[in-house]
């Protein structure tokens, strides 16, 4: 069964993403659009703009952690790291024919959300437990 709190974290982090998701693609096809930038600059600029607002949002929002920022801050960018990993060994995987174009872009959307909220949960804004 799922607790109450557990619950409200799951749709916080789900709304927190859904900003996330429409600022992303507010602001890269922005760059892209209207300033000119590549596509590739566009994705990561607009990625590294977003860590912070998604670090933020999470922490205030999704987890209401009190922890040390600083800590949080250099666990949760480890995994933003890990998640550009993820997305480099997916796509080459796929240009090497191991995955069509829709399953890569299945497994980016899907794997890289769930393994969040469990990192985020368990070890970016864990709570101390009381002894």
């Amino acid at each position: 069964m799922v607790s109450g709190d557990r619950l409200r974290q799951f749709i916080t982090f789900c709304a927190v993403g859904l900003f996330n998701t429409g600022a992303y693609f507010a602001i890269a096809n922005g760059l892209h659009l209207l300033i000119g930038l590549t596509e590739t600059i566009s994705a990561y600029a607009t990625y590294l703009v977003l860590v912070p607002v998604s670090f933020l949002g999470h922490r205030k929002l999704t987890f209401a952690s009190k922890g040390a920022v600083w800590g949080e801050w250099a666990r949760f960018s480890i995994v933003q790291a890990l998640n550009l990993l993820l997305i480099w060994v997916t796509t080459n995987l796929s240009r090497e024919g191991y995955f069509a174009g829709w399953q890569t872009f299945a497994v980016i959307s899907i794997a890289i959300p769930a393994l969040n909220f469990v990192a985020f949960q368990a070890w970016v804004f864990a709570r101390k437990l009381a002894v």
